[in-house]
């Protein structure tokens, strides 16, 4: 699987790690296991170091964050904190993905995985709504 999903229930981190050639259908399949997980609101490290290309383009990750946007928006689920660690010739995705979703949650670009855990740490955990 392209993108691998650890979750440490603890720190409510969760960690995913995309090895190979990343498709929309299996980053969609990732953000789909975060939601049905409930960790939604958990701070996340997405790993793309290993990535080695992604057909994912800047109108589909466009079209997704803003579904997910209303979809959270409408239930009134909080989104944690991102931290998305990239080669430097390969982080215009990234860059472009904090760009864009940064207003609802803060969103970071790292070049080492110590970085991005370093500053999640320092990040505020977000607690979901309570349901009613």
């Amino acid at each position: 699987m392209p993108v691998h999903l650890e979750v440490f229930h603890p720190d409510r981190i969760a960690v995913g790690v995309a090895r190979g050639n990343v498709s929309i259908d299996e980053y969609r399949k990732f953000l789909m296991d975060i939601v049905q997980a409930g960790i939604l609101h958990y701070r996340k490290i997405i790993d793309a170091t290993s990535a080695t290309s992604s057909s994912i383009g800047r109108e589909e990750l466009l079209a997704m964050e803003e579904r997910l946007s209303s979809q959270t928006a409408a239930h009134n689920l909080p989104r944690g904190p991102l931290a998305i660690v990239t080669a430097r010739e390969r982080g215009e995705l990234a860059l472009m993905f904090k760009e864009m979703s940064s207003k609802d949650r803060p969103v970071e670009v790292f070049r080492t995985i110590r970085e991005a855990r370093k500053w999640l740490l320092e990040q505020p955990v977000t607690q979901p709504e309570p349901k009613s």
